[in-house]
């Protein structure tokens, strides 16, 4: 995945996050994705698998288009 669409997604999960006023800690235990995961992820260091995105959708309970809707 490209840098621009990582830091997108990676946006996209802070504010999901912030409406939904979860921690880390929080969408760790919601999505089964380690924290320490979810923080690479947020600061777009580290590439995210389809099964990943699909896990924070339904952490989410969102769809995959509403989840990459931005």
């Amino acid at each position: 995945m490209n840098k621009q669409l990582l830091r997108k997604l990676a946006n996209r999960i802070k504010e999901l996050r912030k409406i939904n006023k979860y921690t880390q800690d929080d969408l760790s235990v919601y999505s089964g994705i380690a924290r320490s995961t979810l923080g690479n992820i947020e600061t777009a260091s580290n590439d995210i698998s389809f099964s990943k995105v699909n896990q924070l959708a339904k952490a989410f309970n969102l769809s995959l288009a509403e989840f990459l809707n931005f």
